[in-house]
């Protein structure tokens, strides 16, 4: 049966066309010096002089010299995202995938330790999509996979394994990969899993706390809009029945009218008693 494009979820197939794009784009000699001036990842330029972007339009970079970069990229996001973006919903996946990029960013400057660093370039969605697999890892954690496509283990396995060489690498200077990145990812990742469903309980809970605060005023509102009637309007509504509307005073006729402003005030579900307001 022949692949289809279409079977890859809206988020996923959109990251992996820009990607495909941009690294196509970057081929270009003008265009492609153009981009990678304007788009890596330079902590110089991204949080030295303000230019934000950076650490997202990275994530879109990756080597012109080298297919095999943004080849292993895409497919482990597709290889794992298509369940996740399945279960999250594609806006929620395209903003965490988004979001990891610009987390590994900040890990990669708070982690900076020589003035070369600072300077140089980091392309490529490793990172966001390391903290995508270890998201997965967490959640399904007995997974197997093959490991660098020859070694089957499990996915959770496979992901230590990726911590371990990334800690090693960053420590040890190895090549030019941004180890320090992948590591953000991975720490990105485990702190989702493992933090947020805290921090979303602590949000629900000031959100209901809130909530009932504004119940328990608007109940508190209604009382004293009865508390009012039963001893200000009622009487005054007792002698119109008894007497009609000429024997009211000055005084009545305004207490009245101004009751009947303050109905108007009252939520839905509040005294709605009609007050004869005409005055004759």
């Amino acid at each position: 049966m022949a692949f289809d494009y279409r079977s890859v979820p809206s988020g996923i197939r959109t990251l992996i066309i820009i990607t495909i794009a941009v690294w196509i784009a970057n081929l270009l000699p003008w265009i492609g010096d153009t981009i990678s001036t304007w788009c890596s990842l330079v902590p110089a330029q991204a949080f030295g002089h303000g230019q934000i972007w950076r650490c997202v339009t990275y994530l879109f970079l990756h080597d012109p010299h080298s297919p095999f970069h943004i080849l292993f990229n895409m497919l482990t996001l597709w290889m794992f995202g298509v369940e996740l973006e399945e279960m999250w919903g594609t806006k929620k996946f395209v903003l965490f995938y988004l979001a990891s990029g610009a987390g590994c960013a900040l890990f990669s400057l708070i982690t900076i330790v020589s003035p070369l660093m600072w300077i140089t370039p980091v392309i490529g969605a490793s990172g966001a999509v390391i903290a995508l697999l270890t998201v997965y890892a967490l959640y399904f954690p007995r997974r197997q996979i093959l490991l660098f496509f020859l070694v089957p283990v499990n996915v959770i396995v496979a992901v230590a394994i990726f911590g371990v060489i990334s800690l090693y690498g960053s420590m040890r200077g190895m090549g030019n990969v941004s180890h320090l990145t992948h590591l953000g990812g991975i720490v990105i990742g485990v702190l989702y899993v493992k933090g947020f469903p805290f921090f979303t309980s602590i949000l629900e809970n000031a959100k209901d706390r809130a909530e009932s605060i504004r119940e328990s005023a608007a109940r508190r509102k209604e009382e004293e809009e009865r508390d009012y009637y039963g001893s200000v309007v009622d009487p005054i509504l007792k002698k119109i029945s008894e007497h009609g509307m000429e024997s009211l005073t000055k005084e009545e006729r305004q207490a009245l009218a101004e009751a009947s402003k303050r109905k108007k005030n009252l939520r839905p579900g509040g005294d709605d008693r009609i007050l004869p307001f005409k005055h004759r």
